[in-house]
């Protein structure tokens, strides 16, 4: 009877040893699940994008920079090059505008975030952008006031998470400013940008702009 007790006791030890460490374990992998994906690591989303335009001028070089105020607001720039190709609806633009990304704060809010992490991230990239543009003449040279550029887009992590590389997928319309004019022929062409993105969270401090510094 002493030995079965004994052998009771050293399998509750090991039990509750091996529950321990599963427990243990599995805390990192519930931390990588709840619905943030490290978008609360700083205040500000810095990414960098190159890839190309694709629209009835044929294909173009872009490059496209965001920064983005916790997931929710922020500016781009863009630009993109025909790389000299002949006959280019456009052979150079540059373009800057504010971006908004309206799901993530109401969806995180209302606890709407669940998974899978790519889904969730790809849904909250989803972004409107308002910009100026200035597209160049046939030279290449930027003489002509600024249009106007409507774009919606959105942006697929590789590694599920909100810091590291992307893939982007971003339609554009576009207007030259002698369009609302209602005299130029020359029309600007929508345009679907495909970029490889990497993004960065740095912490910016900028809610904690106005406070004072305790010494």
């Amino acid at each position: 009877m002493k030995r079965v007790s004994i052998l009771l006791g050293t399998a509750t030890l090991a039990f509750a040893l091996s529950a321990s460490r599963t427990t243990s374990a599995a805390e990192p992998d519930q931390k990588m699940t709840d619905g943030v994906y490290g978008r609360f690591d700083g205040d500000v989303d810095l990414s960098l994008a190159g890839g190309a335009t694709f629209g009835p001028g044929g294909p173009s070089a872009a490059v496209l920079a965001r920064g983005i105020f916790f997931q929710t607001a922020g500016i781009y720039g863009v630009y993109t090059d025909a790389l000299g190709r002949s006959g280019a609806d456009l052979p150079r633009s540059i373009g800057v505008g504010v971006t908004l990304r309206p799901l993530f704060i109401p969806r995180w809010a209302f606890d709407l975030q669940r998974g899978p992490a790519i889904l969730d991230l790809t849904l909250d990239a989803i972004a409107f952008d308002l910009g100026l543009i200035w597209p160049a003449d046939r030279s290449g040279a930027f003489g002509e006031r600024p249009g106007m550029e409507a774009a919606l887009g959105t942006e697929v992590p590789l590694l599920g998470k909100a810091s590291g590389p992307f893939v982007g997928a971003r339609g554009a319309l576009r207007w030259r400013s002698s369009e609302f004019a209602g005299h130029d022929d020359n029309g600007l062409h929508p345009a679907l940008f495909v970029t490889l993105s990497w993004h960065a969270i740095v912490d910016a401090n900028i809610v904690d702009i106005g406070d004072a510094r305790l010494r």
